[in-house]
Order: C-alpha cells, then sequence, then structure tokens
C-alpha cells in the first residue's frame, strides 16, 4: 500500500524521523550533521547538499498542507547556523525579518507534539 514516503524524495522519511527526534530534545542541527548521522545509521554516505530535496519535501509535502510548525527550521547551516536560502518555499521573501522568523519557527517546532502526527491520515 502506498505512503507518504512511496514517491517522496530519498531519504525523507529519515530526514522526517530525525528531525523530530531533534525537535524533542529542542535542538537545531547543522546539515552535515544531518547526513551523518543518517549515513551512520544507513551505512552509506550522503552529502548535506542532498537534504535540500527531503527537506522541501517535508515543508511543502507534510507540513504546510497540514498547518505544521515547519520542522526544517531545526536544518541550519554548521558556519552561520542559520537556514539556508531553500528554508523558505520559492517566491517567498521576508527580507531582514527572516532570522526573526526562524527564531519563530524553532520554538514553534520545539513546542509542538510531533508524536502526534499521523502521516497516513492526509493533510
Amino acid at each position: 500500500m502506498p505512503t507518504i514516503w512511496t514517491k517522496a524524495p530519498k531519504n525523507s522519511e529519515a530526514v522526517y524521523k530525525h528531525l523530530t527526534r531533534q525537535a524533542s530534545l529542542m535542538r537545531v542541527e547543522s546539515y552535515g550533521e544531518i547526513a551523518a548521522t543518517i549515513a551512520e545509521a544507513e551505512g552509506r554516505q550522503i552529502a548535506p547538499i542532498s537534504l535540500r530535496f527531503p527537506l522541501g519535501f517535508i515543508r511543502d509535502e507534510i507540513c504546510r498542507p497540514r498547518g505544521l510548525p515547519w520542522l526544517v527550521a531545526l536544518a541550519v547551516n554548521d558556519s552561520t547556523w542559520l537556514p539556508g536560502d531553500s528554508f523558505l518555499p520559492d517566491g517567498v521573501a521576508f527580507g531582514q525579518d527572516e532570522a526573526v522568523l526562524w527564531r519563530g519557527a524553532v520554538l514553534s517546532v520545539f513546542a509542538y507534539p510531533w508524536e502526534t502526527v499521523d502521516l497516513e491520515d492526509g493533510p
């Protein structure tokens, strides 16, 4: 039976599960740390840059349609400790307020009861 992960980009389910664990720990994590954790668990290499596809899927196909906090806010650049350019969907910009928006998104993610989300139930 098809699930939400059937047509998702590679690593989407692993990234989702990892980020929900990080949310319960109230921790942001760099793309490199996320990739390394998943790579270790699966016994293969994962390039941090490749996370943009599963992160976009999680934002656009899981969080936004269900009105959930943007779980992807926990994934950040390891030198700036801010999200990358693709944190916001194409065509959305907040200018100088983007950092404020991101901080609020992180707090929302930390506070959300992710264990209650049923992805098989649809948006």
